[in-house]
């Protein structure tokens, strides 16, 4: 199998630096790394082979053509950690996992797209952001039904 070559890498890297998926102080982590593991089961840019190299480049070249589009406004996302924080309040019984990571499972789960407590909205445009905020409150709707009876 041929191996990754350097322009891949550096490629790999850049779109991946401008699209904010790396961390240098959590490389294991970052989502450019997820990604590569999701993809191909390997856990580094210099494992990959060379066909694995282009598919991941063109799925970042997929995620840069999709950051283009308005990512949410500043705006929408104090609307949803307000949403979170109700919710929380709402909790039966007190949880002890952080809202970012009880959001970031929420994302994952209704958008189909990778989300981190630290990265939450990186992949979720202005639509999207109207569409969780509807999401939100509809969890909001349901818990107070349940704390009421």
């Amino acid at each position: 199998m041929r191996a990754v070559e350097n322009w891949q890498k550096k490629k790999i890297y850049a779109i991946a630096g401008a699209l904010k998926f790396v961390d240098k102080t959590d490389k294991e982590n970052d989502i450019l790394h997820m990604i590569i593991f999701n993809m191909t089961n390997k856990e580094s840019v210099k494992d990959l082979t060379y066909n694995q190299a282009n598919k991941v480049i063109d799925y970042l070249k997929q995620q840069q053509d999709k950051s283009l589009v308005e990512n949410m406004s500043e705006g929408q996302k104090k609307k949803v950690f307000s949403l979170m924080y109700q919710l929380k309040d709402l909790d039966g019984e007190p949880n002890i996992i952080p809202i970012g990571e009880r959001l970031s499972g929420i994302i994952e789960r209704q958008f189909k797209v990778r989300s981190t407590p630290k990265y939450l909205f990186t992949n979720l445009s202005k639509d999207d952001g109207n569409k969780l905020i509807e999401i939100l409150k509809n969890y909001i709707g349901t818990a107070e039904r349940k704390y009421m009876n």
